[in-house]
C-alpha cells in the first residue's frame, strides 16, 4: 500500500498514460509511510530536461514526469522511486532534505530492484555506464553511509561518494569488477 494516486487531465488524455501509470503505481506501493496521502501525478513537458519533479508545496502534492519514461520502464521507475523519496522529505520529514540525501535514502532502499544511477550523488562515469553491476555495491555501500549517519558522521553523503569511487577501477585492464576477487598481486 502506498499513496492514493490521482491522474490529472492532461495525463489521463495522453495516449500512453497507461504505460507510465503503471510503473508509478508499483513502485508508490513500495512507500508505505504515505498511506493516506493523495499525490496527482503528472506529465513534465516535452522540451524538459528534467526526467522527473515532486511539487511537495501543493495541496495535493505532486509528482510529474517526462514523458519518454514510458519507454523506458526500468528508468521511469528509478525516478519515480526518487520522487516520491522527496514526500518522505517534507513534509514528513523522514528523510533529510536536499537532492544527494533524497538519492542516497532510494539507493540503500532500493538499490538493486529499481535499476538506474543516483542523479545527484557523484558516480564515476564507468559505474553510471554499466549501472546494474554496480549497484549491489551502491547499495551495500548507501546502508553503511546511513549506518555512518546514525553514529553521527555529517559528512555521510561524501562518504558515500568516496567509498564507491575508491572501489572502481580507473582502467579496463586487470582492474576488479563486481562478481569478481581482485587480481592476485
Amino acid at each position: 500500500m502506498g499513496p492514493e494516486l490521482s491522474p490529472t487531465r492532461r495525463l489521463l488524455r495522453w495516449p500512453r498514460a497507461p504505460e507510465l501509470l503503471g510503473p508509478v503505481a508499483r513502485v508508490s506501493e513500495e512507500f508505505p509511510e504515505l498511506v493516506g496521502l493523495r499525490v496527482r501525478v503528472d506529465l513534465l513537458p516535452w522540451g524538459s530536461r528534467r526526467l522527473g519533479s515532486a511539487s511537495i508545496l501543493e495541496h495535493p502534492p505532486r509528482v510529474a514526469f517526462h514523458p519518454d519514461l514510458a519507454r523506458r520502464p526500468d528508468e521511469l521507475a528509478a525516478t519515480a522511486a526518487h520522487e516520491f523519496m522527496h514526500l518522505l522529505q517534507w513534509p514528513l520529514q523522514r528523510v533529510p532534505n536536499g537532492e544527494r540525501a533524497c538519492d542516497l535514502f532510494v539507493l540503500a532502499r532500493f538499490g538493486t530492484r529499481f535499476q538506474g544511477p543516483p542523479y545527484y550523488l557523484h558516480v564515476p562515469r564507468r559505474a553510471r555506464d554499466h549501472w546494474t553491476e554496480w549497484a549491489p555495491l551502491a547499495q551495500d555501500l548507501a546502508l553503511q553511509a546511513l549506518e555512518e549517519r546514525g553514529r553521527g558522521r555529517r559528512q555521510y553523503l561524501r562518504w558515500w561518494e568516496e567509498e564507491f569511487r575508491s572501489r572502481i577501477p580507473t582502467s579496463g585492464a586487470g582492474g576488479w569488477a563486481p562478481g569478481l576477487s581482485p587480481a592476485p598481486g
